[in-house]
């Protein structure tokens, strides 16, 4: 069960590979194909499916670690500029980024968890304007690159719910961040709108193509 009463303290312990991302523009300064870049993919993964314990024990599902590490968002902060006048000032303006931690995500994230260990659905009642599309991407997404064979589905009762400013444009976003900065990319058979397949095509000495 969700513990409502848990508060994290520090929540940066969770977003150390987004803030090494924005602080070098890659996740790692290994060498492509070197022992040292291949563990920390691995290590990566493994936290992207099962999550992640801090060393002072507090713990964030594979969901979680997901989204805030490698989905950015569109998300509201405070940017300083200078006026006519030559003053600073700031204001606060959308902007590309990696995803705050909050307590709410937190509890969100851990009932998803809650509720696929007991083989159930989830429904949540929410305002909009609350970041739950860029979740809902966050999570196709993880499922596409980290999960083999997986089938992943969003369902809106009307399209615009899912392309234009929708989930699954959302999720082309972050799938295409992730093709361009992590080793999860991968070939695709169908690239569209509405849908993405991922695989690839084998032409044997006799012309033949297999999937």
């Amino acid at each position: 069960m969700v513990d409502f009463n848990k508060k994290i303290k520090n929540s940066d312990k969770f977003r150390q590979a987004a803030i090494f991302f924005q602080k070098h523009g890659c996740y790692t300064l290994a060498p492509k194909g070197t022992t040292d870049y291949i563990q920390y993919w691995d290590q990566e993964t493994e936290r992207c499916l099962h999550g992640y314990v801090a060393p002072d024990g507090d713990e964030i599902t594979g969901y979680h670690y997901f989204y805030l590490n490698y989905s950015p968002i569109m998300k509201l902060d405070e940017v300083e500029y200078t006026d006519k006048h030559g003053n600073k000032r700031t204001r606060r303006e959308r902007i590309l980024g990696f995803p705050r931690f909050y307590d709410y995500d937190y509890y969100y994230f851990n009932a998803i968890e809650d509720a696929e260990d007991a083989g159930k659905h989830m429904a949540v009642l929410k305002a909009r304007q609350r970041g739950y599309s860029f979740k809902g991407a966050s999570m196709l997404v993880r499922n596409y690159e980290l999960i083999p064979g997986s089938k992943n589905f969003a369902v809106a009762s009307e399209q615009k719910f899912l392309i234009g400013d929708g989930l699954l444009t959302k999720a082309w976003q972050i799938m295409d961040f992730c093709d361009k900065h992590t080793e999860w990319a991968k070939q695709r058979l169908t690239s569209t709108r509405m849908e993405r397949v991922s695989g690839f095509k084998i032409t044997d000495e006799y012309g033949k193509s297999t999937e």
